[in-house]
């Protein structure tokens, strides 16, 4: 049984992300490399310090609205997007703008 993203190390997380990279060049439908790109975003949030991460506007990757970063928990960035929409991502999908 394969170990939580939170139970890795950081070289066991840099495998899994490369590992999950090859697999999406190898899938067929869209929702596969979908749930891969999630794996890998959540992976590589593990590899990330909160810390870097204030309050404030950030791109989203694959979104076109920025999200008003508020609050993080664990490796989630919670906030607000859009039209007042509360949303969360993981921090690697986070560029501060």
């Amino acid at each position: 049984m394969k170990k939580l993203y939170s139970q890795m190390s950081l070289a066991e997380l840099e495998a899994e992300m490369i590992e999950i990279l090859e697999s999406i060049g190898k899938v067929e439908f869209p929702s596969q490399k979908e749930q891969l790109e999630r794996k890998y975003y959540t992976a590589k949030a593990y590899t990330l310090n909160s810390a870097d991460f204030p309050p404030g506007t950030y791109k989203v990757e694959g979104f076109d609205e920025p999200l008003e970063l508020q609050y993080i928990n664990g490796i989630m960035g919670w906030g607000i997007q859009g039209n007042d929409k509360e949303a969360s991502f993981p921090l690697s999908m986070l560029t501060r703008i």
